[in-house]
Parts: structure tokens; C-alpha cells; sequence
């Protein structure tokens, strides 16, 4: 069957493994999935799904680069032990400042002498990349990920011409992967331009978005779940609000107008840190964050008493926060989960503590599996020292 994407229809990309469905039946599948977890907590109010534009909807992309220096391929790693990869310069759900991005690497790859890195034979230095395009500022960055730290003077060198080139692409960085496993990036970050980072406007708030630090690959999405959580925040009205797992702060910043006092906890600091600077900058003085790990920041939650709980937890889940929250005395408990599985079962273990009351379905990630899911919970009035 012919897509609108030549990768699929040639064979070279499969990552869209509903994309021969039409959108409608793409949502409604992932709709019966979700009831057909939930199904213990019937009934419940399933609200329509938000469905998202089709194509060039994704504002993040990552890239491995194979081939050689004198054709570098961009794109995914190859699957066969001969096949040097395949190129993929013009994904259709890529945002198009990306896709003109792509275009221009292989040439700034071979004119700073990139060789592309050889799974097979463990030799080369340029790994892959990463490209962020953040729609309302219009601003991009690039992250190179390199082997070693071989190449980057000759980065440095050469790296005002791409930036002539697009003057979107405000940050330009190598992150440093030395081992030879699946993990793509390192931990050490190098930049190439006065800033580490990007300005980036989500929702009322301006902030800034660092390589490392976490944001959802479709912006558009993001905002209208954000935009919904803020919604539910409103209709209950809880004085004192807490975000576990909150990242640089995106759930915070569009609820914090509905609350007196919020609190989000994260255990990345850096990621604290520029959600502190965005709140200061916001005077949203209300609000504040503390890197913890959410799964023990047991005295802090107990203490402040929110009223309201949002987790939004990595595809793993909940892990041991599932336990705080049995004995948290919050009255209403949001969950925002990209792994509809882990979501069901950390509710299952929650079911005594809290009724699921309304359900709604984001497709963050049109024609694959995945999709965002948002839950209001209440509490039932069980015991918590019981």
C-alpha cells in the first residue's frame, strides 16, 4: 500500500507501523487499548481523544550517521551487519526547519572532516545528531554526537558557516558518547556558540530549553496537555498543588495561575535549576521547584499537604512513588503517562486510594502506538496509616 511517505513505501523506514491505517482508525485503535487497560476501573468519563496534525508535527529528532566521509548517511543505523545505514533526509513528520537542517549536514560533515562512526568496526567519531526546532521562538539547536574529542577544534572552525547558513540554530553542541553500547548520549556536553541553550515559549511561559534537558518531541500536543491539566486544576480548585517528576516545569507553569502555592520536584538539578529561573523571570512567586528524587521526597510531600498531586513519570512509571502516593491525604490526583501500560498498573496498585473520575487520550505521536494518556483521579477516603 502506498503512504505519504516514500520511506515506508520504499522499505527503508518501518517506524510507522500504523501509518497504512486512516488517522481515524489510528486513534480509534489506540482508544480500545487504552479502555481495554483501564477496564478495571469502569466507569469513568473517556473523553474524545485530541488528535494532532498528520505530518510535520514533531519538533525533535534524532539521528544516527553511518556511511562514510565521502557520502555520510543520515538517518537510521542499518539493520544488517553489511547495510551502512539508511538515509533519511526528508521525514514528513518532521517540522520542515529540520528537515532543511538535514540537508545541510552532510557537507559541514565532510568539510570539518566528521567521519561517520562504524558500529561493526568500532572506528570513526560522529555518531549521530539531534536537531530541536522550538516553534514560537523559531529557534533550533544541534547536537553532534561524537566518540571522542578528536574533531572538535575542527568543529569549532568550521562551524560559523552553518551558522551563517541558518540563523535559527542558536546553540550548537558535541556530546561526548565514548562507549560503544545503544545509549546515544554522554554525559559531558561541549558548546560551540555563546549560548547552552535555546529560548523556547510554551503555553505564557518563556523559558530556556537546554540539549539535555527534556521536552516533548510534538509541541503542539504538549501544549494542549498542558492546557488540559491546567483546565482540571481550575475546575477543582485546590489551593496547593504539587508536580512530581516536573522536568523544567511545563505542567507547573500552566497550572500555577489556578493555585495559591506550588511546588514541582525533580531530580535532574539542572532542569531545577532553569525552572526556578523561568518562574523568578515569570514572577510567578508562588511557585518554586527542588531537585529530589520524586520516588523519596516523602518528608517534603507529607509536610507541604498538597491538595493536588500530577506525576508525570518516565515510560517506566511510577516505580516507588506509587507508595507515596498511598499516603499522601491529596484529594485529587492527576497522571500524565506516555506508556499506557505502566499507567494501568501503577493505577491497579492506586485503586484503593484513588477513583479514576475522567480519561483522555493525546496523540503526541500520530501513526505509531504510542500515545499520551491524562487521568483525574480523586481520592476514595481510604485510610492512608491504615
Amino acid at each position: 500500500m502506498n503512504t505519504f511517505c516514500s520511506y515506508y513505501n520504499q522499505g527503508i523506514c518501518s517506524s510507522c507501523s500504523l501509518i497504512e491505517q486512516t488517522y481515524p482508525q489510528q486513534l480509534q485503535s489506540k482508544v480500545d487499548k487504552l479502555t481495554k487497560l483501564l477496564s478495571f476501573a469502569d466507569p469513568y468519563e473517556l473523553l474524545s481523544p485530541v488528535s494532532s496534525s498528520p505530518i510535520g508535527f514533531r519538533n525533535k529528532a534524532k539521528f544516527s550517521i553511518t556511511g562514510s566521509l565521502s557520502h555520510p548517511i543520515i538517518g537510521l543505523t542499518g539493520e544488517k551487519e553489511l547495510d551502512q545505514g539508511r538515509e533519511i533526509q526528508d521525514c514528513p513528520l518532521h517540522h520542515p526547519a529540520i528537515n532543511q537542517l538535514v540537508h545541510a549536514l552532510p557537507a559541514f560533515i565532510q568539510t570539518a572532516g566528521l567521519v561517520p562512526y562504524q558500529i561493526k568496526l568500532k572506528q570513526g567519531e560522529l555518531k549521530g545528531a539531534i536537531i530541536y526546532y522550538s516553534t514560537k521562538s523559531e529557534q533550533m539547536y544541534l547536537r553532534l554526537i561524537l566518540r571522542s574529542k578528536e574533531s572538535l577544534d575542527r568543529i569549532r572552525k568550521h562551524s560559523s558557516h552553518l551558522l551563517n547558513q541558518f540563523p535559527s540554530l542558536k546553540c550548537l553542541s558535541a556530546n561526548i558518547q565514548p562507549i560503544a553500547h545503544a545509549v546515544l548520549e554522554g554525559e559531558e556536553e561541549i558548546f560551540f556558540t555563546p549560548n547552552d541553550f535555546i529560548e523556547h515559549q510554551i503555553g505564557e511561559a518563556k523559558m530556556t530549553l537546554h540539549p539535555q534537558g527534556f521536552v516533548q518531541t510534538n509541541q503542539e500536543m504538549a501544549e494542549k496537555l498542558y492546557s488540559t491539566a491546567a483546565s482540571w486544576v481550575k475546575e477543582i480548585a485546590p489551593a496547593s498543588f504539587m508536580e512530581l517528576f516536573s522536568g523544567q516545569g511545563a505542567f507547573s507553569f500552566f497550572i500555577q495561575r489556578y493555585v495559591k502555592q506550588a511546588i514541582g520536584v525533580e531530580i535532574n538539578p539542572e532542569a531545577v535549576r532553569r525552572a526556578n529561573q523561568t518562574a523568578f523571570e515569570m514572577n510567578w512567586k508562588h511557585l518554586s521547584f527542588v531537585a529530589q528524587d520524586a520516588a523519596s521526597v516523602s518528608e517534603l510531600v507529607l509536610s507541604f499537604g498538597p491538595e493536588c498531586i500530577l506525576v508525570n513519570p518516565p515510560r517506566r512509571g511510577l516505580a516507588q512513588a506509587s507508595e507515596l502516593l498511598k499516603q499522601v491525604s491529596a484529594k485529587y490526583f492527576i497522571y500524565s503517562s506516555c506508556n499506557a501500560e505502566t499507567l494501568a498498573q501503577d493505577l491497579k496498585l492506586l485503586e484503593n486510594y484513588f477513583k479514576i473520575e475522567k480519561v483522555q487520550l493525546f496523540d503526541m505521536f500520530p501513526h505509531t502506538e504510542h500515545f499520551e494518556t491524562l487521568v483525574l483521579l480523586k481520592s476514595t477516603g481510604a485510610d492512608k496509616n491504615a
